[in-house]
């Protein structure tokens, strides 16, 4: 058979195996392309933008006449710890004074903070570009502990604690009904093990700041290196010396700078500017808390954050204003509870796609897919 004859019966052959086949062939076809496939891809990296310039730009054009948090009003700052679950206008209340993101919950180490941390969640779902949800209701000596850590966690919360590892002088802490006796007595260890594996910060309230406390954290901070450990309020009642020489030997303890305490407590025996140099010196491990107004006005906390931002190099007031904490947030994976609704809800929404995402990503999504498929009959 000639070359072109053969050619033409192919192409004959070919159509007359389309027509044959029907639509449905080209249906599945484009199925295909469409995908019918939920995936979701874990996004841990974190990159901060490059803001030194802008904040220099803040700084060269200071008015006298305004105060720091209006000069420093666009700079976004981060309240690591703040007890104001409870109050539904939170955001507002610090928002005022330029605080745009915090680190939530209430009550600690008691039955009384399970339902706080309820009331973390509530808000965040509400403004989840506002508010790093946190946990704290969770006795330390019973197994139970471990469970609800473990199921937290898996659900989307970002945080752990304020966690009391250790209270003698606190009258509020001190007393609360699940206290632990040092920062790595009971289960602190599994718990631990269950913040490196979910790559969650923990908080912790230690007083006195030394001693046997802080050589039991030691201890915990040397036996799960894979644990970011947050100090809290670490510069209350603790000069700069000590809390440089835990800094000097642990790279997985980060501080919480309580400003408001060292700038307006009256017990304080320090001043912001004696800490400068030691957050010069480990500028990616400091971070600023307001403790909720802890001892001093809600005015002074919030205050005292920018009076410290002042006092620093631009490189080192943009890491502890925002990029170390936005960092610990941003490179947590999705939990395997969250792919499995993501996979579930966008299924239901008929949308099948691959997303790329971190914890908190996860955590935003699954609220919209929530509205949408709820809303759809």
């Amino acid at each position: 058979m000639p070359q072109a004859l053969r050619h033409f019966a192919l192409c004959a052959l070919t159509l007359a195996a389309v027509i044959f086949s029907g639509c449905a062939s080209l249906e599945e076809t484009a199925g295909d392309k469409k995908g019918t496939e939920v995936k979701v891809e874990p996004l841990t990296e974190y990159t901060p933008k490059e803001e030194v310039a802008f904040l220099e730009g803040l700084r060269k054009n200071k008015d006298s006449s305004k105060e720091l948090y209006e000069i420093y009003q666009d700079l976004t700052v981060i309240d690591i710890h703040n007890h104001d679950a409870a109050d539904p206008g939170a955001l507002k209340k610090w928002g005022q004074y330029g605080i745009d993101r915090l680190v939530l919950f209430g009550n600690i180490s008691e039955p009384s903070a399970q339902q706080t941390d309820k009331l973390a969640w509530q808000q965040y779902r509400q403004a989840p570009s506002s508010v790093y949800p946190s946990f704290a209701g969770f006795p330390i000596y019973e197994e139970e502990g471990v469970s609800i850590v473990k199921q937290n966690l898996e659900q989307g919360y970002l945080n752990i604690g304020e966690v009391a590892a250790a209270s003698t002088y606190s009258q509020a802490v001190s007393r609360v009904a699940w206290k632990a006796e040092h920062p790595n007595d009971g289960n602190f260890p599994k718990i631990y093990d269950l913040a490196a594996q979910y790559h969650v910060p923990i908080l912790l309230h230690i007083d006195p700041p030394n001693g046997e406390p802080v050589a039991h954290l030691e201890e915990a901070l040397d036996q799960h290196p894979d644990t970011v450990i947050i100090f809290g309020h670490a510069n209350a009642y603790n000069p700069p010396e000590n809390i440089e020489a835990l800094l000097s030997k642990h790279p997985n303890l980060y501080i919480d700078f309580f400003a408001g305490f060292t700038a307006y407590n009256p017990e304080s025996t320090n001043q912001l500017e004696d800490f400068v140099p030691l957050m010069e010196k480990y500028p990616d491990r400091f971070m600023l808390s307001t403790d909720a107004g802890f001892g001093v006005t809600i005015e002074q906390a919030a205050k005292a954050l920018y009076e410290t931002i002042d006092l620093l190099s631009p490189e080192t007031a943009m890491k502890v204003a925002c990029q170390n904490y936005e960092g610990l947030i941003e490179r947590q994976p999705p939990t395997d509870t969250q792919i499995q609704t993501i996979k579930t809800l966008s299924a239901k929404a008929g949308k099948f796609e691959t997303y790329r995402l971190n914890k908190r990503m996860a955590n935003e999504l699954i609220f919209e897919l929530t509205k949408l498929t709820e809303s759809t009959p």
